[in-house]
């Protein structure tokens, strides 16, 4: 904890049987605390919090071989990225590497460049899809091909079929 040299930050999350990441429950919290006072030192102390989810959306837009099947170079693309975005493969804290997302595209069959590739925040109620409502800039937040969440923060492809976009130039 940057406030209290004696204490730790514990970021803390649960999610639902669909995937999807939501706050931790105050009952959690409490016997998560309770639990780990047994380990504790007198003097230290346990601080237990929400973590910051990050709706992502991924917009692409590539050029293919002119002989290429453009719908299936595009499904081929998005099954790659949303596996890599599954819930499953992320943890609080944990940047999004873009080298490795342009690997996957770059390394899907008929693709020849990626012209652009850009993440978006979603929040609120889009269309039919409901997102957190934690407000987050992309662009500040890349450094030196990492996307970096905020402290506490995890990264989170909510609705995949609607958030990862792609286009052929």
């Amino acid at each position: 904890n940057p406030n209290n040299p004696q204490a730790a930050q514990l970021f803390v999350l649960s999610r639902r049987a669909n995937k999807t990441l939501i706050m931790s429950s105050d009952t959690l919290k409490e016997n998560l605390s309770k639990y780990l006072s047994k380990f504790r030192i007198i003097s230290d102390a346990i601080d237990i919090l929400d973590a910051s989810i990050i709706n992502l959306g991924v917009n692409y837009t590539v050029t293919v071989r002119q002989d290429a099947m453009t719908s299936i170079v595009i499904s081929s693309i998005n099954n790659k990225l949303k596996e890599y975005f599954n819930v499953e493969n992320f943890q609080i804290d944990q940047p999004v590497r873009m080298g490795e997302i342009e690997n996957l595209i770059l390394n899907t069959p008929d693709v020849e460049a990626i012209t652009s590739l850009v993440f978006v925040n979603k929040t609120g109620t889009q269309g039919n899809n409901v997102y957190s409502s934690f407000s987050f800039d992309p662009a500040r937040h890349t450094d030196r091909g990492y996307l970096f969440p905020p402290i506490g923060g995890i990264f989170e492809v909510k609705h995949p079929n609607d958030d990862i976009v792609g286009r052929i130039s």
